[in-house]
Order: structure tokens, then C-alpha cells, then sequence
């Protein structure tokens, strides 16, 4: 008898999972602030939201490959002040370096595993020209730790338009606990 494929829920716990925890190279793990979000994270339980509410929900999502993490848990930069204070700190702190760059819809990552609709309907009819828009906020390896609604808004209405991103020299998982550890706000809407 075949085995069950796994569902969206037991996925996501597993993925989660993943995080560094008590890692001496990677200071922040030892923090008690990012040591609740990663409990958070594996007691978190997925919300399954209709394809009319939700990106990622349903096989036409956006989001394949995505590490699962509500959208509750995740860093928030909502101006570019804050992403340049924590750009200092990864630096000052980790050694951590970044950069500016531009990089299109079609060539990143979520990491986040809801995406809301009316949202990115909302930013589509913004103009996604518009240059004071906040950067995404990306890891050296493509994923989006800040940035989810913005890059779903493009890759809808413009996949290939080139998107003003800050790379953070290191893996997702090590960007979204450092965000953490530093006090990177949540839930912002």
C-alpha cells in the first residue's frame, strides 16, 4: 500500500523544523527572542484559505518551493530607514555584508506560504513603477525574507520588470533569525 502524501500542514511543520537552534557561529540562536519564534514556528498549524483569498493555496499557487512560514511570523521592514539600521547591524554585529541590487519577479523565492490577494490586487493597480517603493528584502539564495506581497504583485502583472532588492549575504534561514533577533516587527497587516 502506498504511503500518504504528506498534506500543506505536516509540509510546513517539517520545513520549520530547520531553523538553527543554540549554534555557536550563528550568535543570534542563543537569543530568547528568536528562540520563541522558532517555537512559535513548529507549534504554528496552517491555515488553509481558498485560492480566491489566498496566492499560494490551491495547484495554480505562486508559491512552490516556499518554506511555509505563516505570513504572522514573518520580519517586516515597512521603510527603507529600518532595512538600513538592520543592514548596520548584520554588518557591525555577524560580519554580515549587503548590497542594493535589482533582481526580477520570476528569479526569487517566497518563504513565506500565504499570500493575500487583495492585497497584491491592490498593489497591481498602484503603479509598480513607482521608485519610493521599499526594497524586497532577499538572501544570497533567491528567497524573499521581506517583500511577499510586493514580488506577487509583479510577478502577476510584470515577471521579467526588474525589482530594487537588498541582498543579505547569507541563507534565508539565517537573514529571517537575525531579523528576529534584532526586533524586526510581525503581523503588520
Amino acid at each position: 500500500m502506498p504511503k500518504a502524501r504528506p498534506t500543506k500542514a505536516r509540509t510546513a511543520k517539517a520545513k520549520t523544523k530547520q531553523f538553527p537552534v543554540e549554534h555557536k557561529e550563528k550568535e543570534w540562536t542563543s537569543n530568547r527572542t528568536y528562540k520563541n519564534w522558532v517555537g512559535k514556528l513548529k507549534r504554528a498549524k496552517t491555515i488553509r484559505r481558498s485560492a480566491k483569498k489566498d496566492l499560494c493555496a490551491g495547484k495554480k499557487g505562486i508559491c512552490k518551493n516556499d518554506l511555509g512560514i505563516s505570513r504572522k511570523h514573518m520580519p517586516q521592514f515597512t521603510a527603507r530607514r529600518p532595512i538600513n539600521q538592520f543592514r548596520r547591524h548584520i554588518k557591525t554585529e555577524y560580519g554580515i555584508n549587503s548590497r542594493a541590487s535589482k533582481r526580477t519577479a520570476d528569479a526569487l523565492k517566497p518563504s513565506q506560504g500565504e499570500i493575500n490577494r487583495e492585497k497584491v490586487d491592490e498593489l497591481i493597480d498602484d503603479d509598480l513603477s513607482n521608485n519610493k517603493r521599499v526594497p524586497l528584502v532577499i538572501s544570497k539564495d533567491n528567497y524573499i525574507a521581506d517583500g511577499h506581497h510586493r514580488w506577487a504583485a509583479f510577478r502577476m502583472a510584470a515577471p521579467r520588470k526588474p525589482m530594487k532588492v537588498v541582498i543579505i549575504d547569507a541563507p534565508i534561514k539565517d537573514v529571517l533569525g537575525m531579523a528576529v533577533d534584532w526586533g524586526a516587527e510581525t503581523q503588520q497587516f
